[in-house]
């Protein structure tokens, strides 16, 4: 269990910031705490419990907590130590008794739980709500705040040394109660029962049970559920505290699903596993100027040295030369409502870390636009599901997400080939453009372009991956049959679009499908068959253009590199046909805006 060791580990060296709430109110929770969602009210009282006010506000709270407390649920009474429920305070007598004797025995450990103590034995809670006009009920919950004289944090969630007086109190209570701890190696207090609510979307689910002595979560290994896991209270508690906090701050979600990497030594976010090139070139250079990185007559080789650049230079540098700097990868997920595993774990230095992000950005990538800018970028994880499974439909589209995630997780940080089947599936997709649709209706051509392009990118990684390199401009002179036709269909898609255009000066020509994107899932299914066919449908457009002999040019060019007998090959198109079909396309664009720079200057 290195990763729950791991946990632990980065809790020690960050625990000066429990207890303390971020700027979006993520609070690392100091041990033997929970957190309250949505207290609901604050009692106020002096340091020798006299009631001050009573303030109805929701708020989400750090509490101290015990084992029971924690996981409570039904019919058990398992008061918490401090801020509870109106049942345990008043209304009910037995669970009022529970929360009072827990209370009496820890309240010596600090002055303000002494003072709570004092108000909860008068008994006057209802009595001081109805005061303040606030509804009663069993269920709400009751948070204190304690004014004394010179102190500054009268908010007793806010006041780190009644954490502090808690977990002295726990550790005196269980100092007797020692076994060996499989994370530490040390004889400490061994934990009976292990958090929940690790993640908010799966509140219920634990990572860590083995008190199912119906199953086979022991049975059949031990005869007591003890041997199946001693952990200690204090790693039990530091290791899902952490967990918590880093799903929290910085997690990757879908559904259940959490992904998260941290460096271990100090629980800092390391670069992004799942965002595209252009958001982590913008996060490594802290700045908003040029987060666009340009593609436009722009070789791979700058891309790829400045994109190399910026990720070597984010953070700290002398961390890189650090070899016992670790980084953390884990996925989490609960299979069910009660139960969590951890799906995916690997640990790497922080110099491979970097450089298997690098690896993944500079062979996974294509050109994208943004905002009528062009730029180089490797396709975030959400883009490459899109274009292999399509767009989210019914409720099992989550669990094709959450597999789908953790498998490029795999892509990424293990090395591993990027999957033919998922470039095939995307490849299918793509060659039937009208699958792509507005929500009103029609052809989404933009959608269908980011399609295109992010299929490109993995076509790319597949390739690379299997030692054949795609540049990211046009290569001219590559004779592969695939990679050929693609550039064809291009070329076919170009003059029909240019002469549409010259007939009524319509911009929006471009997003109006020709006939080579009508026959594209044909094409991509029977290329020879299918071109014959769109060849002969370009007669009426060719007619309309004076300049056809550059495409009629570029088309000899094309068919003089075919090898002999490929031309005539009908079988069924590839990935490289579409890094085709998109480069091609792109030397044409860029080709005309030269020429509009030309004239205009």
């Amino acid at each position: 269990m290195s990763w729950f060791k791991n946990l632990a580990d980065t809790y020690d060296r960050v625990s000066e910031i429990a207890g303390i709430p971020d700027e979006k109110g993520n609070v690392l929770l100091p041990l033997n705490h929970t957190t309250k969602s949505n207290s609901d009210v604050c009692i106020t009282v002096n340091s020798e419990g006299m009631f001050r006010d009573a303030d109805q506000s929701k708020l989400t709270i750090p509490i101290p907590c015990t084992e029971d407390s924690e996981s409570r649920s039904g019919g058990g009474i398992f008061p918490h130590p401090l801020h509870d429920e109106v049942a345990y305070l008043s209304t009910d007598e037995k669970k009022r008794e529970k929360y009072l004797l827990q209370l009496s025995r820890w309240s010596r450990f600090h002055p303000k739980v002494e003072a709570v103590r004092k108000y909860i034995i008068k008994n006057t809670l209802i009595e001081d709500l109805q005061s303040c006009n606030i509804k009663i009920s069993d269920k709400l919950f009751i948070r204190f705040s304690v004014e004394m004289p010179e102190d500054s944090v009268p908010n007793l969630w806010e006041d780190k040394t009644v954490a502090e007086a808690w977990q002295t109190y726990i550790k005196q209570e269980k100092s007797e109660e020692t076994a060996l701890c499989y994370i530490t190696g040390l004889f400490l207090p061994i934990a009976n029962k292990h958090p929940k609510n690790i993640n908010t979307s799966t509140s219920n689910a634990k990572l860590v049970s083995c008190n199912d002595d119906i199953n086979f979560t022991y049975r059949g290994r031990f005869s007591k559920s003890e041997p199946a896991n001693m952990i200690s209270m204090e790693s039990s508690q530091k290791a899902h505290a952490m967990l918590k906090y880093l799903i929290a701050t910085q997690a990757y979600r879908c559904d259940s699903q959490a992904i998260i990497a941290w460096a271990i030594d100090s629980g800092e976010v390391p670069l992004g596993l799942f965002e595209d090139s252009l958001g982590i070139y913008g996060n490594a250079i802290k700045t908003e100027r040029d987060r666009l990185i340009e593609a436009q007559n722009e070789i791979d080789l700058d891309y790829a040295n400045k994109l190399s650049s910026a990720i070597r230079g984010y953070g700290n540098s002398e961390n890189l030369k650090n070899d016992n700097r670790q980084i953390a990868v884990i996925a989490v997920d609960a299979a069910t409502t009660g139960r969590m595993a951890v799906a995916f774990y690997k640990e790497l230095k922080e110099n491979e870390y970097i450089e298997r992000i690098i690896n993944w950005h500079e062979s996974c990538c294509w050109h994208f636009r943004s905002r009528g800018k062009t730029y180089i970028s490797a396709p975030n994880a959400d883009r490459i599901i899109a274009a292999v499974h399509g767009e989210p439909k019914g409720e099992g589209y989550s669990k094709i997400k959450k597999q789908s995630r953790e498998r490029i997780l795999s892509f990424i940080i293990n090395g591993e080939k990027f999957s033919q089947a998922w470039l095939t599936a995307a490849v299918n997709r793509i060659s039937n453009p009208f699958s792509y649709n507005k929500a009103d209706g029609g052809w989404d051509f933009y959608k269908w372009e980011s399609a295109v392009n992010t299929t490109c990118a993995i076509a790319r990684k597949f390739y690379f991956d299997n030692k054949e390199v795609f540049d990211l401009e046009l290569e001219r002179t590559r004779k592969d049959r695939d990679y050929l036709y693609g550039r064809m269909l291009a070329i076919a898609d170009r003059i029909e679009s240019h002469a549409r255009y010259l007939q009524d000066k319509n911009s929006e020509n471009e997003k109006r499908p020709t006939n080579a994107v009508r026959y594209m899932s044909a094409f991509a299914t029977k290329p020879f068959t299918t071109w014959i066919v769109i060849y002969h449908q370009l007669n009426p457009y060719i007619q309309r253009l004076n300049s056809y002999e550059v495409y009629q040019r570029e088309l000899d060019e094309i068919m003089s590199l075919f090898e002999k007998g490929e031309y005539e090959n009908d079988k069924p198109l590839n990935g490289k046909y579409l890094m085709g079909y998109s480069l091609q396309r792109r030397a044409f664009i860029n080709s005309k805006n030269n020429e509009e720079e030309t004239e205009h200057d």
